[in-house]
């Protein structure tokens, strides 16, 4: 169990209590939202929206609008449809409105108006004269996790602080977490002494909105793809990146762009490039097109950091203007398409194919792709709704890797899928939502991981090798957890998991058998 134990009658008491101070006695005034605040990545309203992303406008009565919902991070106010809520949207969806009106309720922006039946939960402190507005939170959030050998606390647990100060179409925005990241004594002084325990923050950002177009600098992460555990390219699995965005919308087309411009290494400099395109041509179908490039540079190059040229041709274009230079201008490009199908309503395929390299010439270097197919949808049995997805990922040997040092890491972790190169994952998903409140849901994946790695790239001239098979002793994995969830308002969450695993070949040791079970608590406060 965790290291600071509390008997259950007596955490029962703390959660009472603070279930008491956090939940909203009462409708908060309307408070108009920053005019480029964001959802944070992975936030658990992102589900709720793929939800409702099964079914036509009129489940909802237009009430919230998906632009770009495999682009994110998705700007709250862009969310918001019709100004007054429906009187009774369909069934299937009620649940999920519920959920993502608490927390539209305080950022509403002007004409939107809350839901009194679905109060949210106030800040701590709001200001707002004319067009400017100050708001502060302050919230206990984070995980415990324990198995038959270890306990711990989960990075980012802790005290977290988030503020946000708005003039105009201006947003200065931060979120300060004092609390547990894992090896921090490595590049910060401890808060603790012999603890990892130190202050950090994965969102923080400057950004501008004028509608149509914004912009944002700061530290943040992003998702592109449809991928609900995680895409190919760009994913919100990935370390937290510092970097520029620009991002606009052609409403006459429903079309979305973004340009992502980050520095991965200052030090070294290494820079990484992303744009993408989401397009809407029907009510049932989604488009996207994502290319990124890691190359070599002193800082942003303005041939990539432009955002509208294809990063296929900068490099073309570098070596034309320096013709001597052309080795140390090489780049590493993924290139990656994806489509999502709402044959009927409550249901949706989708699928992503990345190539990292093709080589037509040869067929001595390998080829190096990765894809990923998925299915979810909802339904309602009586009054109670179920949910359910399974996805199949198979990233190829050497995908993300780059033999001249260009490789599609951060932190030491994939910025796409979280398993790495020379994998292959299915994870499937059931849940069962009784009511608003509450959430019951189990989970299943395999996993099965060839010795491949970020760090071994393949070198031209090598002997050949079939990237598209699982190399050496693979290592398979299996899990099946349950999860109960109370969620009684935007700012209140726990979250109880347990799982039980099955390894073997662990860590690629043929016959080498390891299982076990383990237990996960999650608790959201935020005020």
């Amino acid at each position: 169990m965790l290291e600071h134990r509390l008997s259950r009658r007596s955490a029962a008491a703390l959660i009472a209590f603070l279930a008491v101070l956090f939940v909203p006695a009462g409708m908060p005034a309307v408070t108009l939202a920053a005019p480029s605040q964001f959802l944070t990545v992975g936030d658990p309203i992102e589900r709720e929206l793929r939800v409702l992303d099964l079914f036509p406008d009129s489940a909802s009565g237009g009430r919230i609008r998906l632009p770009h919902l495999f682009t994110r991070p998705l700007e709250l106010r862009e969310l918001q449809g019709a100004a007054d809520p429906p009187p009774s949207p369909w069934p299937v969806v009620a649940r999920s409105m519920a959920r993502i009106e608490r927390v539209l309720g305080r950022d509403a922006a002007e004409g939107f108006h809350p839901d009194p039946a679905h109060p949210a939960t106030p800040r701590l402190l709001e200001r707002h004269a004319g067009d400017q507005r100050f708001e502060f939170s302050a919230g206990i959030e984070g995980a415990g996790e324990t198995d038959r050998d270890t306990s711990r606390f989960l990075p980012a647990s802790g005290l977290h602080l988030r503020g946000g100060f708005a003039v105009d179409r201006w947003l200065l925005y931060s979120h300060l977490v004092v609390g547990q990241f894992d090896h921090s004594r490595r590049f910060a002084d401890p808060l603790i002494a012999n603890t990892d325990v130190t202050t950090l923050t994965e969102e923080s950002y400057i950004s501008y909105s004028a509608g149509a177009w914004g912009a944002s600098f700061g530290r943040n992460r992003w998702h592109f793809g449809p991928g609900d555990e995680a895409s190919l390219i760009l994913s919100k699995t990935s370390a937290p990146l510092t970097g520029l965005a620009f991002r606009g919308r052609l409403e006459a087309l429903d079309l979305d762009a973004i340009a992502l411009d980050v520095t991965l290494d200052r030090a070294a400099g290494e820079q990484l490039a992303a744009h993408r395109l989401e397009w809407r041509p029907g009510s049932r179908l989604r488009l996207g097109l994502t290319e990124a490039a890691r190359y070599h540079a002193s800082g942003w190059s303005p041939l990539y950091a432009v955002g509208v040229i294809p990063y296929v041709l900068v490099q073309r274009l570098e070596a034309q203007d320096e013709p001597d230079s052309s080795s140390a201008l090489r780049n590493n490009v993924l290139l990656s398409a994806d489509a999502a199908w709402r044959p009927a309503d409550g249901t949706r395929l989708y699928g992503e194919l990345m190539i990292d390299d093709l080589h037509s010439k040869t067929a001595h270097n390998p080829d190096k792709l990765a894809w990923q197919l998925g299915w979810e949808g909802a339904g309602m049995i009586g009054p109670q709704r179920l949910t359910w997805g399974g996805e199949l990922t198979r990233v190829w040997r050497y995908v993300y890797t780059s033999f001249f040092g260009e490789s599609f890491e951060a932190q030491g972790r994939p910025i796409g899928f979280p398993t790495g190169p020379d994998s292959r994952r299915l994870s499937v998903r059931v849940g069962w939502d009784p009511s608003v409140a509450w959430q019951v849901a189990a989970r299943g994946a395999f996993t099965d991981r060839g010795e491949g790695t970020l760090d071994q790239p393949f070198i031209p001239g090598s002997p050949h090798v079939d990237a598209s098979q699982l190399s050496g002793v693979v290592e398979h994995t299996r899990e099946a957890e349950t999860s109960l969830r109370f969620w009684p308002a935007g700012g209140i969450l726990f979250e109880l998991t347990t799982g039980y695993q099955w390894i073997e070949n662990r860590a690629h040791v043929a016959d080498a058998r390891g299982e076990g079970a383990y237990e996960r608590i999650e608790l959201r406060l935020t005020r």
